[in-house]
């Protein structure tokens, strides 16, 4: 699935890259938060010393910064963005792939977020890294 982005995303993903020196596989913004999936092993350097880089970017772009380390094993991906999760899954029912994710009860706040608004940045990720459709809770 090819991801498009805007001028406005490619000049953040830019930005990024030129601070960090770590290649961005794809950035989204959302509200006041820009997310940033970079190279599997790379999130670290990303990040900086004691967060330095991303406080820079946060600055200059007047947005928080959420950055993800991309995986290429969809279940290990889902690991690396919710840290919370036991055990994951990915299924395939009526052509689309589902991730099936077990969590203990007191992190399932954790996954979902306020009104479940992060679970759907979760799910967007997904989406957009993996062709994953949806994420079931158990």
């Amino acid at each position: 699935m090819a991801i498009e982005l805007d001028t406005k995303t490619i000049r953040m993903l830019n930005l990024f890259e030129n601070i960090t020196n770590v290649h961005v596989i794809d950035c989204f913004e959302n509200g006041n938060v820009v997310y940033y999936i970079v190279e599997e092993g790379k999130a670290g350097l990303a990040i900086g010393k004691a967060g330095s880089s991303i406080k820079h970017i946060e600055k200059l772009l007047g947005k928080s910064v959420k950055v993800y380390e991309y995986a290429s094993d969809p279940s290990e991906f889902v690991k690396s963005i919710m840290p919370w999760v036991k055990d994951v899954k990915i299924v395939e029912e009526n052509g689309k792939n589902i991730a099936e994710i077990k969590i203990n009860k007191q992190d399932k706040g954790l996954v979902m977020g306020r009104d479940g608004e992060k679970l759907k940045i979760f799910k967007e990720i997904l989406k957009r890294i993996h062709n994953i459709n949806d994420i079931r809770l158990k």
